[in-house]
């Protein structure tokens, strides 16, 4: 049976940008997996229509929590958490035994790999704490700079050759302050076709998609037979503690 990943949106896409732009990241997704590999793409029912902003975490969370049975149910093989500040890793994590695979986090790791100092290039507004998050991903000494780009992310799902120009800028913006690698913070980027190639060819740095990284991670977790113990099976019904 081939193994199954799935694609968790973090918006109610089905909604903000239509049924058609699902698909289109399923076949961007598809495309870019290993040949044996099945892609689900999921909406979440309600939410922001993009992460923004720490409050969209907030908001976001419960709605993810909401669909670990559903996951659970379909057997998938590992499950992208659609958003570079992957929300929820931690307390998902605890209630499935399923790989689930933060984007945000795998991208990071990767420039790591391939580069000495790496920056990040964010849609515009986008959440605060980078900074930390890179001190619990034990990588904030190769950190740089953080650039935004001059769009929103639903901006850079709509209008992608008009956002190029600030993606570029906020590219030669990052290797200026010393960045040897870039990665892409933020999936409405990722998704753009053939943006990658564009701006490693025009900045003449790696630059790391971070929807592509969190693909192979979730093929490398499923390849490998990766799989950790739940805490409880249940994120809906499992009883809340009383504080004492």
């Amino acid at each position: 049976m081939r193994p199954r990943i799935l694609y968790q949106l973090i918006s109610p896409m089905h909604r903000t940008l239509g049924v058609e732009e699902i698909a289109r990241r399923r076949a961007y997704l598809s495309e870019a997996a290993s040949s044996d590999v099945s892609i689900d793409v999921w909406p979440i029912e309600d939410g922001p229509s993009a992460v923004e902003s720490n409050a969209d975490v907030a908001l976001v969370v419960p709605e993810l929590l909401r669909t670990v049975p559903k996951w659970m149910a379909e057997r998938y093989d590992a499950v992208i958490i659609g958003c570079f500040s992957d929300p929820g890793i931690a307390a998902i994590r605890d209630v499935t035994d399923i790989p689930v695979i933060g984007p945000g986090g795998s991208a990071m790791h990767l420039a790591a790999q391939f580069g000495e100092r790496f920056s990040v290039l964010s849609s515009d507004p986008t959440p605060k704490g980078l900074i930390a998050r890179l001190r619990s991903l034990g990588l904030a000494e190769l950190f740089v700079s953080e650039r935004t780009v001059g769009c929103s992310v639903l901006d850079l799902v709509r209008r992608p050759d008009e956002a190029f120009n600030g993606i570029l800028a906020a590219a030669r913006n990052c290797v200026d302050d010393g960045a040897d690698i870039l990665v892409m913070g933020c999936m409405g980027m990722g998704f753009t076709p053939h943006l990658t190639e564009r701006l490693q060819d025009r900045v003449g740095v790696p630059v790391i998609n971070s929807v592509l990284a969190g693909l192979k991670v979730a093929e490398a977790a499923v390849s490998l037979g990766l799989r950790r113990p739940a805490r409880t099976t249940d994120p809906v019904t499992a009883p809340m503690l009383s504080a004492v």
